[in-house]
C-alpha cells in the first residue's frame, strides 16, 4: 500500500511540475515578439531555466526511483533489520514529541 501511496505522490508531484513547465512556456509565448530587449533577455533567460529544471527533475526523479529500489531491496534482504531501524525512529520520535508537548 505504501508503494503505490509513493507512486501516486511521485506521479502527482511530476504532474504538477509539468503543468507549471507548461504553463511558463504558454506566458513566455504570450509575451510576443515585439517585446523590449529587457524582456527578450528575461525571456531567454526563463527558457534557460525551465530547461535546466526540466533536467534537474529528470535526474531527481531517476534517484529516487534508484533510491526507492534500493530501499525496497534492503527491505526484502533485511526484513528484521529494517523493522529495528524502523522501531528506532519511531522511539525517537515519540520521545522528541513527548519532550515537545510537555515543554
Amino acid at each position: 500500500m505504501a508503494k503505490s501511496q509513493s507512486s501516486q505522490s511521485q506521479s502527482s508531484t511530476s504532474d504538477n511540475l509539468r503543468q507549471l513547465i507548461a504553463d511558463a512556456e504558454k506566458a513566455l509565448s504570450a509575451a510576443g515578439d515585439s517585446a523590449s530587449d529587457e524582456v527578450r533577455a528575461l525571456r531567454e533567460r526563463l527558457r534557460d531555466a525551465l530547461d535546466d529544471g526540466r533536467a534537474f527533475a529528470g535526474h531527481m526523479s531517476a534517484f529516487a526511483r534508484e533510491q526507492a529500489a534500493r530501499a525496497d531491496e534492503f527491505v526484502h534482504e533485511r526484513p528484521y533489520v529494517a523493522i529495528g531501524i524502523a522501531a528506532g525512529i519511531g522511539a525517537m520520535l515519540g520521545v522528541l514529541l513527548t519532550r515537545r508537548c510537555h515543554d
